[in-house]
């Protein structure tokens, strides 16, 4: 099995003569889908299109939730299509929900996303898949 070297990378083994960690291609995806779901477009120094594009939205009012639901889909899968050709079949479920969060000034609805990304490595076939969720307008996980 393939190995990956895992991120961040850490230098001082490399300087040691010692081998750099890896991680699993599964570790790898995920990895990469985090990145690129938090990333927004243009935020990449070298490539301007790597990232997800309902950023440019995150904080309009004016959008149902299905309206952003179908905004997140769209985006991400366009987006793991060109930079995630580890996954084939890949089908992506997004929930848009408003969630009551406590602050230190009472309580307040918060726009919750969460999507899972499903689908089946290329090379082995074997399924994957991953789970994130976070609050929007501004960004911020749990």
């Amino acid at each position: 099995m393939p190995e990956y070297l895992k991120l961040p990378l850490k230098f001082e083994p490399f300087f040691e003569k010692r081998k750099l960690d890896t991680c699993t291609p599964q570790q790898s995806i995920a990895r990469n889908l985090h990145l690129l779901i938090t990333t927004t477009t243009g935020e990449h120094k070298q490539d301007a299109a790597y990232g997800a594009g309902f950023w440019d939205h995150d904080y309009d009012i004016h959008l149902s939730n299905d309206a952003r639901r179908e905004m997140v889909i769209d985006s991400l899968q366009r987006q793991i299509a060109a930079y995630e050709k580890r996954l084939v079949a890949v089908v992506v479920e997004v929930n848009v929900k408003q969630v009551p969060v406590n602050e230190s000034v009472g309580t307040r609805l918060r726009r919750r996303i969460e999507i899972i990304v499903q689908g089946n490595l290329a090379r082995s076939n074997e399924p994957f898949r991953f789970a994130t969720g976070f609050f929007i307008g501004p960004m911020a996980f749990d």
